[in-house]
């Protein structure tokens, strides 16, 4: 557990970190946030992966709920860095919250233009988020989030009532990851990921519109590109993903993930398949400082 949590400018006691029950977002899920890695280096440094690009989408994302986050971008930055140093993490998951607190009169949807916007950064030793196999997926019955009814691109706290009730109906099972359906009954993503195809050496992967904007997704892309592979960003149908040679995940929590089956039906040999294994060993050595052309993405903790 962290020993601290930076709130509103300061970095305070785990146990201090409180909030009214009567705030915005608690009851409307009026909020945005990130969810960023850090990892020990070779050199036994920590530094945090894409920390700006994290920053920056979390500040797009706060604009369809017309909230202005009381700090610059350079100054969560900041937070970030200095929430993960004062919890003496080596390699850690981090969050980054701003959202509507206490308004000023009654609680109605619309909140009063005088409702504070509340910004916390909370980190943790996290570990895998899922098994590192090859996982069990099912399709589920609940799609994504339809385009006209949200900014799906938006990673907004509300949205992810749908991908609860989706891991909801997988509870208890085998299954240790779903894939939805758009509402034009496309492959979308995962209950919070980006989801990847190979077929015949190639790699695709649903274009925007629906999905939220990945940045393990957008890292992915170039690295695989880099690395001499084809990607098309395409509508995919979902029966293709029973004919793929490999299907898999990406995301900050998962990493890269790959499918061993979809509705119990295997995907290639039914283990991580030789692109995956490529692109996931790549994708570590950034995250790890072992490639210096992506150092760009790290963000030493000093």
């Amino acid at each position: 557990m962290a020993n601290y949590i930076w709130q509103n400018g300061k970095l305070v006691p785990f146990e201090q970190a409180t909030t009214h029950v009567m705030s915005h977002a608690l009851h409307y899920g009026t909020g945005v946030f990130e969810g960023i890695r850090a990892y020990e280096l070779a050199n036994g440094e920590t530094a945090v992966l894409a920390l700006p690009e994290h920053i920056d989408r979390m500040f797009i994302s706060s604009d369809p709920l017309a909230m202005t986050i009381p700090y610059s971008k350079e100054e969560v930055c900041k937070a970030v860095v200095e929430t993960v140093k004062a919890n003496q993490l080596k390699s850690c998951y981090i969050r980054p919250l701003a959202y509507y607190g206490l308004p000023p009169t009654k609680v109605r949807v619309r909140p009063d233009p005088k409702t504070p916007v509340e910004v916390i950064v909370y980190s943790y030793d996290m570990g895998d988020y899922l098994p590192d196999v090859a996982l069990d997926v099912k399709i589920s019955d609940f799609i994504r989030l339809h385009p006209q009814s949200t900014a799906v691109g938006a990673k907004i706290c509300g949205h992810y009532v749908n991908s609860l009730q989706a891991l909801l109906q997988i509870s208890g099972t085998k299954y240790n990851e779903l894939i939805m359906l758009d509402y034009e009954g496309y492959v979308s993503e995962g209950s919070s990921d980006n989801v990847f195809v190979v077929k015949d050496g190639v790699i695709y992967t649903p274009e925007l519109g629906t999905i939220l904007t990945g940045i393990t997704r957008k890292i992915v892309i170039g690295l695989a590109q880099d690395l001499g592979y084809k990607v098309v960003e395409t509508k995919i149908k979902p029966e293709e993903l029973y004919s793929a040679d490999e299907v898999f995940f990406t995301g900050t929590a998962v990493e890269v993930r790959a499918a061993g089956t979809i509705n119990d039906q295997t995907i290639g040999d039914g283990k991580e398949g030789k692109i995956t294994h490529h692109l996931k060993t790549e994708y570590l050595k950034i995250c790890r400082g072992q490639n210096p052309k992506y150092n760009h993405y790290l963000t030493v903790v000093k």
